[in-house]
């Protein structure tokens, strides 16, 4: 079941999407906002799979609002103007709904979320960074070290601190992603060696925990 809201300041458009979701076993629309502030903080607490998001709203643009949401949470933006579809593209949204929308297309755009969720899950993490935004592929990252209720993303060519833990994001991660210890989740395409209590990936050792050892071999495809 996919557990999504809808952020729009016109209730009409509200009232579609939900006879729209009505009609689809899976997936409900849990809950509906005018207010984008109210939505918001709905979303930080609830963590809802899916957002439906106007963009053109009287003291937020949707464009704007989602680059600052969770990083799994796939963005639908609706809009009466079709002019924002390639800024909506650009910030990797699931899909474009111009209003008025139709159930077929509302459909498409709920496919598109099982899809994307079975097939990639998260594909990046957003960082903020001196006051901006920015992108952390999850396919370039060699492994995630937690820090107390902050993550560290290793990369090639840097590390990116993220204000979250293990636990929230282990079940979020693409499945080339592997638990090794407690405190470390190594991406398995990186990884060039594997020994009884570490694994190397790009040139870092990262340790193997004893409990973690049977499924670090097994994803490695060596003989435990």
């Amino acid at each position: 079941m996919i557990h999504a809201i809808a952020i729009d300041d016109e209730p009409l458009a509200l009232e579609v999407l939900q006879h729209h979701a009505a009609k689809l076993d899976f997936i409900k629309l849990e809950h509906t906002f005018t207010d984008c502030a109210e939505g918001i903080a709905y979303i930080l607490e609830h963590k809802p799979d899916a957002l439906f998001l106007d963009i053109n709203m009287p003291d937020h643009s949707g464009l704007d609002v989602a680059p600052a949401l969770p990083t799994r949470m796939q963005v639908v933006f609706t809009t009466a103007y079709a002019e924002h579809a390639a800024a909506g593209f650009e910030l990797d949204a699931t899909d474009y709904l111009l209003k008025p929308i139709p159930f077929a297309r509302f459909e498409q755009a709920c496919y598109k979320i099982v899809h994307r969720r079975a097939t990639y899950g998260a594909r990046y993490v957003l960082v903020k960074e001196k006051g901006t935004w920015n992108k952390v592929m999850l396919c370039d990252v060699l492994f995630i070290e937690a820090q107390g209720n902050y993550l560290q993303f290793v990369t090639h060519a840097r590390k990116h601190l993220v204000r979250r833990t293990l636990q929230e994001i282990v079940t979020e991660l693409p499945s080339w992603f592997c638990r090794t210890h407690k405190s470390f989740i190594v991406n398995m395409d990186m990884v060039t060696s594997v020994s009884a209590d570490h694994v190397i990936s790009g040139g870092c050792s990262v340790p193997v925990g004893p409990g973690y050892k049977p499924d670090v071999f097994q994803r490695a495809g060596i003989a435990y």
